[in-house]
């Protein structure tokens, strides 16, 4: 089976919520629509952690995999992700999605007290009962650490062809940067080290801050690719600034972004404000000091 490499920047697709917390389909199509013909995205990653995934029920996550195999073409590359606490529950949602159109499933293991050698049963499970190629997915914020040794394992794991290795640990990164071959690709997850991932080897990262920052994270890649590796280290730099003091009340509630992310979306008129249950959304005060900064930074900016 030939297998689709990744290239540049694969948004985290976040998933757009109507008020009564209800899928928001209309705007899940308009965002794949601004990704796919506005910011020309070579890929998606579907379902992943930013998109809250873990707090979406079967039947949402159903109709997000539906919407949006049927609203990006064939020139995306298009992973969804299966990642349940129940075993059963990943296996049956994998079967009810098989006979979409995308290209990869993958799978983050949302369980931090469960061993890596119970994680790698699990892999060796889901790529069992997988139609199509299998990418694992790591983050130290959800499960174990799990380290480019462990990586080297899942690997061998017959229908895995890549992983998102999340970290900011430069050593663990190269490690893992390290297994890549034909038939294994790595691709990064931290958007503030993406400078440093580009130097080490890849040729692919994703993150959810790309929903909000894409533009700016794209540029990096471009100049990187180019050449231009002093002004590719210029851009990050200006993009950890600005990541780093934006204002994000909500995360410290939420742990993710995602409530500080879709405001931002709001304003520029890509999608509502609304979060699932779990998490909280931003008062007025909150909305007033997010409002301001983006007129002052990226409003600015971008129209000059």
């Amino acid at each position: 089976m030939k297998v689709k490499k990744l290239k540049g920047v694969i948004p985290v697709l976040i998933t757009p919520l109507n008020k009564n917390k209800s899928i928001d389909v209309i705007a899940l199509k308009e965002l794949c629509n601004y990704y796919e013909r506005e910011q020309k995205i070579s890929g998606v990653w579907i379902l992943g952690t930013g998109a809250e995934d873990m707090c979406l029920s079967f039947k949402q996550r159903l109709l997000v995999a539906e919407t949006t195999t049927e609203a990006f073409s064939n020139n995306v590359i298009k992973l969804i992700g299966c990642s349940f606490f129940s075993p059963k529950e990943s296996i049956e949602y994998i079967q009810n999605i098989s006979s979409l159109e995308f290209d990869a499933y993958h799978a983050m293991p949302y369980h931090p007290k469960v061993s890596l050698k119970q994680i790698l049963s699990w892999y060796n499970l889901l790529a069992d009962n997988c139609d199509k190629p299998l990418w694992a997915y790591t983050s130290g914020n959800w499960a174990q650490r799990m380290g480019p040794n462990f990586i080297a394992e899942v690997k061998k794991i017959p229908n895995i062809v890549g992983v998102k290795y999340s970290s900011s640990n430069t050593v663990d990164v190269q490690g893992a940067i390290e297994l890549q071959d034909d038939d294994f690709q790595v691709i990064t997850a931290v958007v503030k080290t993406l400078y440093s991932s580009l130097c080490l080897g890849v040729s692919a990262a994703t993150t959810v801050e790309a929903s909000a920052f894409y533009p700016e994270i794209s540029n990096i890649f471009e100049l990187f690719k180019s050449g231009d590796f002093d002004s590719a280290y210029n851009a990050q730099k200006h993009l950890n600034n600005s990541l780093l003091n934006y204002p994000s009340p909500a995360a410290k509630d939420n742990f993710l972004r995602i409530a500080e992310l879709k405001y931002l979306l709001s304003i520029q008129g890509i999608c509502k404000e609304y979060v699932t249950e779990f998490y909280r959304e931003l008062n007025e005060n909150e909305k007033s000091d997010i409002l301001n900064w983006y007129k002052q930074n990226l409003h600015e900016r971008r129209t000059n």
